[in-house]
């Protein structure tokens, strides 16, 4: 069957026909048959299509995965609306600004974080992304006592017009992606490229498909969208739950004996850290699809032994290919899938390419790109050069990638992810690997950091099995895999990587934080050694020197210095300075005062070629007395051009944390 030719509508017409007494979906304690879930989203296309809704009028759906989602969704598209699916976990702002995005005008609202503390902030939300009050529905209108009503011969009539207001190239969801930019991107599908991406899929994974499937991924993501269409178009039954929990997916997993289940990696690593997984969950799933893959191929193999008899198969895409690449299936044997992403979908055409050469050979890496009917219909609103999809059709995917001899997909990182070291390419994927062979940890990220010499620093972020980390074994270790120059400069530990909603991990706040110990870690080196923050040149000119030590009066006072001691470090450079200036030179002179912040004391750094001047002698002047009875600590000596340094040290306040100062300053607090 050729599902790229259909409507999403069709898919419920042929589950009605084939098989309508079957449970199609079940979340919670609900479950609709196939016939029930088509009356139910006739239902709510005839009410949508009575208050207006027009053909491709955008439609806001936002809310949990449930039965009055799923309704809700065939219930726009049928009508010939765009359904834009919103991640229920937004924040109010950001649900207003991308409905102004797309140019919604209708918004139906199941429970998400801010619907089940305040129904009305919600309705406000989108109110203020431009949508009229009166076109905002409660999902659970669509799904109330009359869902399942008869139509009427004149509501029958009107869903017949409306089933007629779409053909499958139309675009008829709009996916927001949560990538890599900062503003998300809005996608457009097609029926054509999301059954076209389901019939490719079901394609490869038809012999190793149950007879129903625990869906653990939020279906406002292309991937849990598909997933659910693959399923339902194969007349299987689909188990959804609102919130992704590891308690109630086990629960749910074991009381409807479910076949198969598809989730991201850090779901089945909660689940199999469950005490209970051995029991419930060991010998009963038989197919497990993960999205993105395992952090290595031993921990796949883990995962396998542990599911007792089941097979976990690797999937690799993009929203914007609706979204499925490459699938494995479970022919392929567990060597291969470990490290692969699997083979490409047969009705698409998936390449390697590089710029300025053109296809790459099997084995050689480059650029993954993809042509198909999955495509999207391009980005809401972007101009042309801002698509993906280049002139003669591919879609840059802007991951790495290479086949080997098998057909086989292997997954090597982003593009943009690639470190820049010293004019070296180094990917940080290599180093993840080597990284994850190592017995201490669990999981690794690495990442590039601005660097003033080589352009980019190496850094990594990991999450141990043990207590400690020894960096110095692990750098050794790691110098045996990889070269030098690849070898991290830092390893930064966390107890977990953040994740987004989708269970992903949120590679930009990892960023932020790596980037914030980053700066932690070398701001401290640099104060161990002097933080130097201040290198003046003072002239033999007494109103130079007053304007100098008024400089250093105020920065004491913003270094936590009472009033009083910071008057005393005033006093003391200026007695210093006119001193020297005084006595170390016989005409015009040039004095050098730098200012460094040490971990405990600030410190005032003099340097100038004049005779040494000894505050420790009997016979020392009155300004050296001054000095004297005003700094904590004093000391001299050379530096390699035979000039005489002086260093007056000066201890902070009580309480007063220099670099706690100094990261709070840099936050702006």
């Amino acid at each position: 069957m050729d599902f790229g030719k259909k409507l999403f509508s069709q898919t419920l017409i042929r589950g009605a026909q084939e098989y309508p007494d079957r449970p199609a979906v079940t979340c919670r304690d609900t479950t609709l048959t196939y016939s029930q879930l088509k009356m139910a989203a006739d239902r709510c296309t005839v009410k949508l299509v009575k208050a207006g809704f027009a053909r491709g009028d955008k439609a806001i759906l936002w809310g949990f995965n449930g039965i009055e989602w799923i309704v809700s969704f065939f219930g726009i598209v049928q009508a010939g609306g765009v359904a834009a699916l919103m991640n229920y976990g937004l924040k109010s702002q950001n649900v207003s600004d991308l409905s102004k995005m797309v140019d919604a005008s209708w918004g139906i609202i199941g429970g998400n974080t801010i619907s089940i503390a305040d129904k009305d902030a919600a309705v406000k939300a989108l109110a203020e992304g431009g949508i009229p009050v009166q076109h905002i529905f409660p999902a659970t209108a669509f799904v109330g006592p009359d869902a399942f009503a008869p139509l009427t011969a004149e509501e029958t009539a009107l869903l017949e017009e409306a089933l007629t207001r779409s053909n499958p190239e139309d675009s008829q969801v709009i996916i927001y992606t949560t990538g890599t930019t900062s503003i998300p991107k809005a996608v457009l599908q097609s029926s054509r490229s999301i059954l076209s991406n389901a019939e490719g899929a079901m394609e490869i994974l038809k012999n190793d498909i149950g007879s129903s499937i625990c869906l653990a991924l939020p279906m406002f993501h292309s991937y849990g969208l598909m997933v659910a269409h693959c399923y339902l178009a194969m007349g299987r039954h689909v188990h959804i739950t609102p919130l992704l929990k590891p308690d109630t997916l086990m629960g749910m997993i074991y009381e409807h004996h479910i076949t198969d289940m598809c989730s991201v990696g850090a779901i089945y690593s909660m689940l199999t850290t469950m005490p209970e997984f051995e029991q419930k969950l060991a010998g009963q799933l038989s197919m497990c699809i993960v999205g993105g893959g395992f952090t290595t191929p031993v921990e796949m193999m883990r995962f396998e032994k542990l599911l007792g008899g089941g097979k976990f198969l690797v999937g690799y895409g993009q929203t914007e290919c609706s979204p499925v690449i490459s699938v494995e299936c479970g022919a392929d044997p567990l060597e291969k899938r470990a490290v692969s992403v699997g083979r490409s979908l047969p009705n698409h055409e998936v390449r390697i390419w590089n710029e300025g050469t053109g296809f790459a050979e099997t084995g050689e890496i480059g650029e993954i790109v993809v042509k198909g009917p999955s495509l999207m219909n391009g980005y809401y609103g972007l101009p042309q050069e801002m698509q993906a999809i280049d002139q003669d059709g591919w879609l840059h995917t802007g991951d790495l990638g290479r086949f080997d001899e098998d057909g086989m997909l292997q997954f090597a990182g982003r593009i943009k992810d690639i470190i820049i070291k010293s004019g070296e390419n180094i990917s940080p994927v290599e180093i993840e690997k080597a990284l994850l062979e190592q017995p201490q940890i669990r999981e690794a990220k690495v990442m590039g950091a601005a660097h003033p010499i080589w352009n980019e620093s190496v850094e990594a972020c990991v999450v141990l099995k043990t207590d400690q980390l020894d960096e110095d074994d692990l750098r050794a270790r790691l110098k045996q895999k990889i070269g030098s120059f690849k070898v991290p400069s830092h390893f930064f530990v966390f107890d977990s990587f953040p994740l987004n909603e989708n269970g992903k991990l949120n590679q930009r706040l990892l960023h932020k934080l790596m980037l914030e110990r980053l700066y932690e870690s070398n701001l401290s080196a640099a104060l161990d050694e002097g933080l130097r923050i201040l290198d003046l040149r003072v002239l033999n000119r007494s109103y130079v020197i007053v304007s100098s030590c008024s400089m250093i009066e105020q920065l004491a006072s913003q270094l936590g210095f009472d009033e009083e001691k910071a008057g005393k470090i005033r006093l003391s450079v200026e007695e210093m300075l006119t001193d020297r200036i005084d006595n170390a030179f016989e005409e015009n002179g040039i004095i050098r005062m730098e200012v460094l912040l040490m971990p405990e004391w600030l410190r005032l750094r003099f340097t100038d070629t004049g005779r040494k001047y000894s505050l420790e002698a009997e016979d020392a002047s009155f300004s050296a007395k001054i000095i004297l009875a005003n700094v904590d600590s004093y000391s001299s000596g050379e530096n390699e051009k035979g000039e005489t340094i002086y260093s007056l040290d000066y201890v902070y306040d009580e309480g007063f944390d220099v670099k706690d100062y100094l990261m709070r300053f840099k936050e702006g607090k």
